[in-house]
């Protein structure tokens, strides 16, 4: 009964931390998502990216989020593979921060970030207010989870046998990355895992070498859970993820010699401090020599892309096992696979508009996007029981993936049919016309750009400039309707000709964009800025956008 208490308290600690990381990630993202996307470019430097991530990886207590979010990013076309490829680097310098910083003596102010959080979170109208307040929350519970675990951990080193573990685990470091790497696959969380371990550590005489292999273990675990996750990404995610665990499983190799070397002539021996101290030391300082090689690590995620780019994208989506089993994961999966729909919808705009339209890449391309519907509705069904906030964060996504696929329809069906009846010379545009057309395209790919950011941000100001776009698109529509109807009048016989189709491709880009905007209205309306018809005037008493 001891060791499943143990099992109990141990896994409900681990899962306080990872509902608290990703609650803190929400509020984070909501304040400040636009501002560090806009900062991630081609022009900004590696150097830079890397800081960026480093702080992303402290300010959301790990790096698998982060990491996920980089690779989806790079996915869809948002950020190159290279800067992807930093920020993700850059995030497991952060994760080893936070270790550092959970192990400073700040615990006690958990109960006061609970109480100042809950209190901002339940109270406070503003939405801002609310998002500090579930930041600082998250911060709470996440010291409350670091006090659970401590606690189950405890007991452990008095169990029968133990000895005999932990006098196994310090004369072979092999086995100890092993158990390090089986935590980090079990928690899914690297910080979990040390955290349990240096917890371990206060009352188990183990040695340096044994937990140094555990340190190694859990960056490498770190490593391969990212790969894991992002396995059935397309070519873009999986040259992020790869560059990253190709460099980590190099240095954990290079430090298990070193580390084997140093334990069989004796060095370990002389080391002048305890083992949780070597291990803290030892997990900063292994990611801080892996930040070296930011350059390479660009370098070799832009080669695995021109690598992987010559594979063909799997039509079928498969959803990694137990990501469905832990909303913390699924919810930033499920967003990742939003952009992935909208990058689709970005390319199968282009296909359609293209000088000669290929009908059987647009086919294949209605194929990823009903594929990654369906991988989106998986991961929905599956979902443990979430709560009312959880269900108001998640429900607006799913109703919008299914707006998407609609527009999928609308581009591989009626558009492309009316475009490939204009290649083989049935009808012609006028000049006016066909200048109308394309104006509309144009602004259809700037409602799909701010589509993307409304729905991974959530930032008010954005889906107030979308609900305005869909507006223009619209008066857009309404004015090309009625100038075309005035060329038929002065008798233009080339808009008598395509007047069929003028309308029709006018009305299909008015609907595709409408559809797009929808995100922006759920944003509004969880934040209370949406009255029964018009959304309510911006603070500075401009007049509400109809």
């Amino acid at each position: 009964m001891t060791i499943l208490n143990f099992a109990i308290q141990l896994l409900s600690g681990a899962m306080v931390l990872l509902f608290a990381v990703r609650f803190m990630r929400i509020g984070i993202e909501r304040l400040w998502g636009s501002q560090i996307r806009s900062s991630l470019n081609e022009g900004s430097s590696t150097v830079r990216n890397v800081m960026t991530g480093t702080g992303l990886g402290f300010v959301m207590q790990g790096s698998t989020a982060v990491v996920l979010i980089a690779a989806g990013l790079a996915g869809t076309g948002s950020i190159p593979v290279g800067v992807a490829a930093s920020v993700a680097l850059g995030a497991d310098m952060g994760s080893a921060l936070a270790v550092q910083f959970l192990q400073l003596p700040v615990s006690a102010l958990g109960p006061l970030c609970i109480l100042v959080g809950a209190t901002l979170y339940l109270r406070a109208t503003e939405p801002r207010l609310r998002n500090y307040g579930r930041t600082i929350l998250g911060l709470g519970l996440i010291f409350l989870s670091l006090s659970i675990i401590r606690q189950s951990v405890a007991p452990l080193a008095g169990l029968p046998g133990a000895a005999a573990v932990v006098g196994y685990l310090n004369s072979d470091p092999i086995t100890a990355l092993l158990v390090g790497s089986a935590l980090t696959l079990l928690m899914h969380s690297s910080i979990a895992a040390l955290l349990a371990a240096l917890a371990f550590a206060l009352h188990a005489p183990l040695g340096v070498s044994a937990g140094l292999g555990i340190v190694l273990g859990a960056n490498l675990g770190s490593a391969l859970l990212s790969l894991w996750l992002l396995k059935y990404e397309n070519a873009r995610s999986k040259a992020v993820a790869g560059a990253v665990a190709g460099l980590r499983f190099a240095f954990v190799l290079l430090c298990l010699l070193l580390l084997a070397a140093a334990q069989f002539g004796g060095l370990m021996d002389r080391v002048g401090f305890g083992t949780g101290q070597a291990m803290l030391a030892g997990h900063l300082a292994f990611n801080a020599l892996l930040l070296l090689s930011a350059s390479l690590c660009v370098r070799l995620a832009r080669a695995l892309d021109k690598r992987f780019a010559t594979d063909n994208t799997p039509l079928t989506i498969n959803v990694p096992k137990g990501v469905a089993d832990d909303v913390g994961l699924a919810f930033p999966m499920i967003k990742r696979q939003l952009a992935s729909m909208l990058e689709i919808a970005a390319l199968m705009l282009n296909e359609a508009t293209a000088t000669t339209p290929d009908p059987e890449r647009m086919a294949n391309l209605e194929k990823r996007m009903n594929a990654t519907l369906a991988s989106i509705r998986e991961i929905y069904a599956k979902l443990p029981t979430a709560n009312d906030a959880e269900l108001a964060d998640i429900q607006p996504i799913i109703d919008f993936a299914v707006r998407l696929e609609r527009c999928g329809d609308i581009f591989a069906g009626k558009f492309i049919a009316l475009r490939l009846e204009q290649i083989k010379g049935e009808y012609q545009f006028s000049d006016e016309g066909r200048a109308e057309i394309e104006a509309m395209v144009q602004a259809v790919h700037r409602g799909i750009i701010l589509a993307e950011e409304t729905a991974w941000t959530a930032d008010i100001s954005t889906a107030r400039r979308l609900v305005s776009h869909k507006q223009t698109v619209a008066d857009m529509e309404s004015h090309s309707r009625a100038a075309h109807l005035a060329r038929l009048r002065q008798g233009d016989h080339l808009s008598l000709g395509s007047s069929n189709q003028h309308l029709e491709m006018i009305a299909a880009l008015k609907e595709t964009n409408s559809k797009f905007a929808t995100i922006a209205y759920a944003v509004l309306d969880r934040h209370g800025d949406l009255r029964e018809s018009r959304i309510k005037p911006n603070q500075s008493g401009a007049a509400p956008i109809a």
